[in-house]
């Protein structure tokens, strides 16, 4: 790992750890009387605003104050449907945040750097070249947003990557390898972590730190799918945490 990289790596770890989003994207933004929300939470479920709306509710989107107008456009003080609906575009529309190209720009406006991330990709430069890459909700989804399991991951990357296809078909397996081992690497680093509780030795700090950092990294780069730089930074953490010491016992 270069010291740039390690110290881009400190500095993300520090924003999540501090919470830092987008003044914009607070979390109290939602107390503010938004018409947009006050409306369309009254659809029924049964139609297809209503359920984009309510599927809004309790999600992590809700939960940091990201509303209807900040990827929609239109005007959340106004009263009247008409007004409250100056500025909105379908998502057919190429000027509209919504359109499947303009996606990851809309999203990265919060996921900043998820989207530097991504605009390195090879689906990145496909889906504004052709228009058959993925975007963010691709995997993601939405209102509700998920991260994919490696099996759902397969068969998400299988839709172009099969052999009828010819691109690359190899690519599903190696994906799903690859986020098996992030989603043991953090089950390792949670599990160490709880071995070294707290005051921790500057050693055992230090390493749990670079650890961090460098499964940190690994997960950030997901979004360039270059999968052997992400297994490179797996490597790393895997090594780090072989540096520890032994644990301390535990007394019972």
């Amino acid at each position: 790992m270069s010291r740039i990289e390690y110290i881009l790596g400190c500095f993300l770890v520090l924003c999540g750890l501090l919470g830092f989003v987008n003044p914009a994207f607070s979390a109290g933004n939602t107390a503010q009387p938004n018409s947009c929300v006050q409306c369309h939470s009254k659809l029924s479920e049964s139609s297809f605003y209503g359920a984009k709306s309510h599927s809004w509710i309790g999600s992590i989107h809700q939960q940091h104050g990201v509303t209807c107008n900040m990827c929609h456009g239109g005007n959340p003080a106004a009263t009247q449907e008409k007004q409250a609906h100056i500025g909105v575009l379908g998502s057919s529309n190429p000027h509209s945040p919504i359109y499947y190209k303009n996606i990851p720009a809309t999203c990265g406006k919060c996921h900043g750097a998820e989207y530097y991330k991504f605009k390195q990709s090879v689906p990145y430069h496909l889906l504004q070249t052709t228009g058959r890459g993925p975007d963010c909700v691709t995997c993601h989804g939405s209102m509700v947003t998920k991260v994919l399991s490696p099996n759902d991951m397969a068969a998400v990357c299988a839709r172009c990557h099969n052999p009828r296809m010819g691109v690359s078909p190899y690519i599903t397996q190696q994906a799903k390898a690859v986020l098996l081992l992030i989603r043991e690497g953090n089950v390792l680093l949670a599990a160490e972590k709880r071995l070294y509780p707290a005051p921790r030795s500057p050693q055992v700090a230090k390493t749990l730190t670079q650890a961090g950092i460098a499964l940190h990294n690994a997960k950030l780069n997901w979004h360039t799918f270059h999968l052997d730089a992400i297994t490179n930074y797996l490597l790393t953490f895997y090594d780090t945490v072989q540096k520890l010491p032994p644990a301390p016992s535990v007394s019972h």
